[in-house]
């Protein structure tokens, strides 16, 4: 069986058919009513330094990328897109001078009760002074309930839909992390975004243009998943989550198309670690060009029209001001 396993594994139309399959499932389960997830459960099984860490490894990229100071954040008012199973970055926004956070996420995420707890206590306790008094008004820990005119967190709201649902409501900065390559209508999303943002307001967006183990966890090579054709591919991915395949020039459009003043950061290769610092280009060379000339022809024919340095990016940092 664990032959049989991994030779599937190996084989691109096995693996489109496991994933259809397993689409079709979750397709099922959300028709039933299942709106739980633990896809953004991130916390579940770190320990608490390895949570604490994440927190603010996610935090430092917003200030750091997105040059955001104490006047930036001062009586900001901050949505954050999809933050899964703990909101310690939104606990630190608050702590850093924001007036309020709104969280809304998709899905309702499996969390445990006492970690949360946990994590959030100690959060507090790193903080100096005014940044724990700051963040202590929002949260009660016995409770483990937040005030709702400080943090607030919404579940079962699509970010397409956000607009519609925060109709009363516009933000100076909205930010996220591994959450944009998961939405299908990716149009509707920063139409709602752009909604939402104020004029002057900036976009903070992490974005993983990888196949998350689709075909690599196969050994297959990482751009496989752009060779599926559309209509397979929907099949594979549009109720589960999986990569959208919109990759960096789509991101570029986007944002010129709304008047956006914008950068894209390159976090990864398609062959390599993350960069830090998140360098604004990729140089592709050796290697990593002969891998994508390997496959570039086989590529649906919009990926295979990209410059090298766009099919060798595997993730962007988006910094974007709205005019």
């Amino acid at each position: 069986m664990g032959r049989l396993k991994s030779a599937a594994k190996r084989s691109k139309w096995l693996v489109c058919a496991a994933n259809v399959v397993d689409d079709q499932r979750t397709r099922i389960a959300s028709r039933n009513g299942a709106v739980s997830s633990t896809s953004g459960s991130t916390h579940g099984e770190f320990s608490l330094d390895e949570s604490l860490a994440y927190i603010d490894a996610v935090f430092g990229d917003y200030l750091e990328y997105g040059g955001l100071g104490a006047d930036e954040l001062t009586g900001a008012s901050v949505l954050e897109l999809g933050p899964g199973d703990n909101f310690g970055v939104a606990l630190r926004f608050l702590g850093a001078g924001a007036a309020s956070v709104v969280a809304t996420d998709k899905f309702a995420s499996v969390r445990d009760t006492d970690q949360q707890r946990e994590i959030y206590a100690a959060l507090l306790e790193r903080m100096g002074p005014e940044e724990r008094s700051r963040a202590a008004s929002a949260i009660d820990l016995g409770e483990l309930r937040f005030d709702p005119k400080r943090l607030r967190a919404i579940e079962g709201i699509a970010v397409e839909d956000a607009a519609t649902h925060l109709a009363d409501e516009r933000f100076d900065l909205i930010v996220s992390r591994a959450v944009l390559e998961h939405l299908y209508d990716l149009d509707a999303a920063f139409a709602a975004m752009d909604e939402l943002l104020r004029p002057g307001g900036t976009m903070l967006h992490k974005v993983d243009f990888r196949d998350h183990g689709m075909f690599t966890d196969g050994g297959m090579h990482p751009l496989t998943f752009l060779t599926v054709p559309d209509r397979i591919y929907a099949w594979m991915s549009r109720n589960s989550g999986r990569p959208n395949r919109r990759l960096a020039d789509y991101y570029r459009a986007k944002l010129g198309e709304l008047g956006y003043a914008s950068r894209l950061l390159v976090t990864k290769p398609v062959d390599g670690e993350e960069l830090v610092p998140h360098p604004e280009r990729l140089e592709v060379s050796g290697a990593t060009k002969a891998a994508l000339d390997e496959i570039r022809p086989d590529l649906l024919s919009r990926y295979r029209s990209l410059s090298d340095e766009d099919l060798a990016t595997a993730g962007v940092f988006v910094i974007a001001r709205k005019p």
